[in-house]
């Protein structure tokens, strides 16, 4: 029986860990992610054909 107990912590503590990483997501009026924007997107990754996944405005 100890191999279903540590299951069942495993999942336990999987489900705290996404509900703790998505709080701003879950609590905002507009819940969106923010963080990386176009501006980082560098000019070597232009040379390579490297899109930043912005919608065609990357490097703007």
């Amino acid at each position: 029986m100890p191999i279903i107990e540590i299951l069942i912590l495993t999942v336990v503590l999987l489900l705290i860990a996404v509900l703790a990483l998505s709080v701003r997501l879950i609590f905002t009026k507009k819940g969106e992610f923010k963080g990386g924007s176009c501006r980082s997107y560098s000019s070597e990754l232009k040379t390579e054909e490297i899109g930043c996944g912005c919608g065609g405005a990357c490097g703007t």
